[in-house]
């Protein structure tokens, strides 16, 4: 009997759930970071006005063990899913993201707030060529630098983006 009450505080911490807010306007909504005590930094920022509606989505880990990629792939899943479901031909345009910075200590788990526009899949391609991937680079270095994000992190990004046409 000991020994559940042992591990059901462990297991229940463990299995917490995630969150994550349904898509909304960006301009009937507020962002999740407003208020609170750990306020987070930019991640990315578009450097381009792009035209069209702009939507929020928003994921939390259930814990400060995992990092941000594995939100980050989730929040752009659903993004995506989104813009097709609105229509076939579109995309979601990432035009900011918002991340929570380490510690991962009293409720600051990682946590991602992307702010995206939904547009044809042929101006996705054109406008990620154009944006300069070297300065992505330089942002996502000084992320690293401050221990916004770990060096895994770091290198998964690094990779993404180094990989892209």
């Amino acid at each position: 009997m000991k020994k559940l009450f042992c591990v059901a505080p462990i297991f229940l911490f463990l299995s917490a759930c995630s969150s994550m807010s349904p898509i909304q306007k960006e301009s009937e909504s507020t962002s999740h970071f407003e208020g609170a005590v750990y306020q987070g930094k930019d991640f990315y920022t578009l450097d381009e006005e792009v035209q069209g509606e702009r939507y929020r989505v928003f994921h939390q880990a259930s814990t400060g063990f995992s990092g941000t990629s594995g939100i980050r792939k989730s929040a752009t899943k659903r993004a995506n899913d989104f813009c097709r479901k609105k229509d076939r031909n579109k995309k979601m345009l990432t035009v900011s993201e918002h991340t929570a910075a380490p510690p991962y200590i009293l409720g600051n788990f990682p946590r991602i707030e992307i702010i995206f526009v939904c547009v044809d899949t042929e101006l996705t391609q054109t406008t990620v060529a154009v944006t300069d991937k070297y300065e992505r680079l330089i942002k996502i270095k000084e992320l690293l630098d401050t221990g916004t994000l770990t060096q895994a992190e770091f290198e998964a990004e690094k990779k993404k983006i180094l990989a892209e046409k």
